[in-house]
């Protein structure tokens, strides 16, 4: 009995051959893996986007671009790791492929019997590269978020003349009585300030205070 993921991964499988494409396929399907098929370089960009699948296999020489050109379209535009079919292991390749963002490299012939343990390498390094980038993008919201804390809190010290913990506690309290987050709180306030500051640039402008000026005069004088 094949031994079968717990939860059915869905894999793209994309390549000019219909043979490669059926003999993978096949030995992706024995492993327990739902799996869609494309035969040129768009299709399998369209089906990464409609379908996400968790891995797409490209072959390099794929009809309609090339499989280098395909994977990094897929990788910049969509959450969709790709793994390169080549027939080629050239070193140059090889750092195309890593430019573009390829997560793993399958040489053909493709062997079934490695094609499969490759593919789950290929998913796990790319469930984990999605952890760590996830980390990563919630360390620098989290790092944004304490100093624009940082500055709402210096400019209300600078605005009412008080000092550092007055205005933390007055942000605190704020956000506490409206029931949102600290950093929401000071969001807010550094937005409002800046949406004020280019208001009064705007207004300060000379043609805006012709404009103003001329208004006036037409509202006192009636012409």
């Amino acid at each position: 009995m094949a031994d079968r993921p717990m939860s059915p991964d869905r894999v793209l499988v994309a390549d000019g051959d219909p043979r490669i494409v059926a003999t993978v396929g096949q030995a992706l399907r024995t492993a327990g893996f739902d799996v869609l098929e494309a035969f040129d370089g768009p299709s399998a960009f369209d089906a990464c986007m409609a379908h996400s699948p968790s891995l797409a296999i490209i072959g390099y020489a794929i009809p309609g671009s090339t499989g280098v050109k395909a994977a990094h379209e897929v990788t910049s535009r969509t959450s969709v790791p790709v793994a390169l079919m080549c027939a080629d292991n050239d070193e140059a390749l090889v750092h195309e492929a890593i430019g573009a963002g390829v997560t793993a490299f399958l040489l053909k012939p493709i062997d079934a019997r490695q094609l499969v343990p490759a593919v789950r390498i290929a998913l796990q390094r790319a469930r984990d590269f999605q952890a760590l980038r996830a980390r990563a993008e919630q360390l620098n919201a989290a790092l944004q978020g304490a100093r624009n804390v940082s500055l709402a809190a210096g400019l209300l010290m600078a605005t009412f003349r008080i000092g550092r913990e007055e205005a933390f506690e007055r942000l605190r309290r704020h956000a506490r009585s409206n029931r949102v987050r600290l950093e929401e709180v000071a969001s807010e306030l550094l937005r409002a300030t800046d949406e004020a500051a280019k208001l009064h640039e705007s207004l300060s402008h000379p043609i805006f205070r012709r404009q103003i000026t001329h208004s006036v005069q037409k509202l006192v004088t009636g012409r």
